[in-house]
């Protein structure tokens, strides 16, 4: 069992202020094809490259050949995409936490499908599977959460992955829920706003995707 494994993705980012603490000194790191350039530009320790390889630069193969780090190459022609790859990898190792970077990027549907692996991580049983995207967090929640990293002021949305969320109850937000339901179709959840800590989010039915954005004038 590791204690936190990173996985990046060839996305782009966005403009990440600090890594979670845990996520720097993270366990484990596996770089979904081209983002092993991405993970070292965040001064990440890449232990192992999945994918076909078609995003990686010639330079970056001889580094990663330098380095000796671990390569897992597949084809081009598959049924799962590189990070979902990574992901497997990840989840074989049983990590309690996990984060992904650079799962969202310039194509709509690599991006819904980066963020729906967190269902997949979820399923597996990781305390606490997170998506990393600029200075927001996204974590999928079928039972409770608390925020450790929000301030008071930071966006808060809460978006139902299933069909509904049931029973939504929300402490420390602006605009507090207290068992009401939220629809897939819907928008009601869209940018609560932290008023006080701690800040949760609990439900009785169901799945939340929630996404915390910090504020300008905090550090993330």
């Amino acid at each position: 069992m590791r204690e936190g494994v990173v996985v990046v993705a060839n996305g782009a980012p966005g403009r990440i202020g600090d890594l979670p603490a845990w996520a720097s000194a993270a366990d484990y790191v596996i770089a979904a094809d081209g983002g092993y350039e991405l993970a070292c530009g965040l001064g990440l320790k890449v232990d192992l490259v999945v994918g076909d390889f078609d995003s990686l630069p010639e330079e970056a193969r001889r580094e990663i050949e330098e380095k000796g780090i671990e390569v897992e190459v597949h084809p081009r022609e598959k049924d799962a995409s590189d990070l979902e790859l990574a992901l497997d990898r990840a989840l074989a190792l049983c990590p309690k936490r996990l984060a992904l970077i650079g799962a969202i990027g310039d194509r709509l549907d690599h991006s819904l499908a980066g963020v729906f692996l967190l269902e997949k991580a979820a399923a597996a049983g990781v305390v606490e599977a997170v998506l990393l995207h600029g200075r927001g967090r996204a974590y999928l929640v079928r039972d409770r959460l608390e925020i450790e990293a929000a301030r008071i002021g930071d966006l808060v949305s809460l978006l139902p992955l299933s069909g509904e969320a049931r029973g939504v109850r929300t402490e420390g937000l602006r605009y507090p829920l207290c068992g009401e339901t939220l629809h897939r179709a819907s928008s009601r959840g869209i940018s609560n706003v932290v008023l006080s800590l701690p800040a949760r989010v609990a439900l009785a039915e169901g799945s939340l995707l929630v996404v915390h954005h910090a504020s300008p004038s905090v550090s993330v």
